[in-house]
């Protein structure tokens, strides 16, 4: 295989596991006010990525993190000011929590997706 395709199938590859791995993923919608830090959303053991939108332009800016409780550790955070979906590909050990922060106002939806 040549060499500049070596990378676009690496990009299949990766797409290709996270729809797959969509199908046993766990989603919640998280309500979270404004101003009140990080609300725990949904646990799942051993992620293999995380997912996050805010449901509409007024839920942005928000910040997200996951967290494993039993030892402390923390993840993130990454802030996002848009509402497309935001993946990021993990592998974590434990019981993992997703974790938003909202950082305009009021309280907003958002979607939160963790898989196993």
């Amino acid at each position: 295989m040549p060499v500049r395709r070596r990378p676009l199938l690496a990009c299949a590859l990766a797409v290709a596991a996270v729809s797959a791995g969509v199908a046993n993923a766990a989603t919640t919608t998280c309500n979270v006010a404004a101003s009140g830090g990080f609300a725990n959303c949904l646990t799942v053991t051993a992620p293999t990525f995380e997912q996050a939108k805010a449901p509409n332009s007024s839920a942005t800016p928000y910040r997200f993190q996951l967290t494993r409780f039993s030892d402390g550790a923390r993840w993130g955070w990454w802030e996002w000011n848009d509402t497309n979906h935001h993946t990021v590909l993990l592998s974590l050990s434990g019981a993992i929590t997703g974790q938003v922060d909202n950082l305009d106002t009021g309280t907003q939806g958002y979607t939160v997706t963790l898989s196993p």
